[in-house]
C-alpha cells in the first residue's frame, strides 16, 4: 500500500519536465559547408543549414534571439519551441538552429528572460539581449490521467 500513493501522484500531475535545455553556447557550435551543429544537454542535437550562397565569413558573431510559439493562453507559458538565431560575421547573414525533436512541448515557466509578443496571427515568446545559455526552456510531456 505504501507504493500506491507515489504512483497515483504521477497520474494527476498535468505535465512533467523531461529536461531543461537552452540555446547552444557560441563556442559549442561546430560548422562546415553551411551546416551548423551542437550537442544539447540531453545528448540530442541542434542543427541549422545556411540557404543560398555560402558566405566567406561563416563563423558566428553573436546570439540574436530564441523563439517559442504559444499554444493556448500566454499565461501558461507553454508551446512549441521554434529556434535559436545567431548572427554571422558575414554581413546581414543569420543562422537558425533547431532542436532535434520539434514535436515535444516546451515550457518557459519560471524562466525570466522570455518576453511575450504578438505578431500577425501568432502569439509567441522571444528571448534576446542575453547569452544563449540564459534562454532556457523545459521539454515537457503530458502525464497520463485516468
Amino acid at each position: 500500500m505504501k507504493y500506491k500513493l507515489p504512483c497515483l501522484f504521477l497520474f494527476f500531475a498535468p505535465f512533467s519536465a523531461l529536461a531543461t535545455l537552452h540555446c547552444p553556447a557560441i563556442n559549442e557550435i561546430k560548422h562546415g559547408a553551411g551546416v551548423y551543429t551542437a550537442v544539447a544537454a540531453d545528448d540530442t542535437e541542434w542543427s541549422g543549414t545556411l540557404q543560398g550562397e555560402l558566405p566567406q565569413f561563416g563563423t558566428i558573431k553573436d546570439f540574436s534571439e530564441a523563439m517559442m510559439i504559444v499554444e493556448g493562453s500566454s499565461e501558461e507559458k507553454r508551446g512549441k519551441f521554434q529556434k535559436c538565431t545567431y548572427n554571422l560575421h558575414a554581413e546581414g547573414k543569420q543562422i537558425d538552429m533547431f532542436y532535434e525533436n520539434k514535436a515535444w512541448l516546451a515550457s518557459i515557466s519560471d524562466k525570466p528572460h522570455w518576453k511575450y509578443e504578438q505578431g500577425g496571427f501568432l502569439n509567441y515568446y522571444t528571448c534576446s539581449g542575453v547569452a544563449p545559455e540564459a534562454c532556457q526552456f523545459d521539454i515537457v510531456v503530458a502525464s497520463a490521467t485516468f
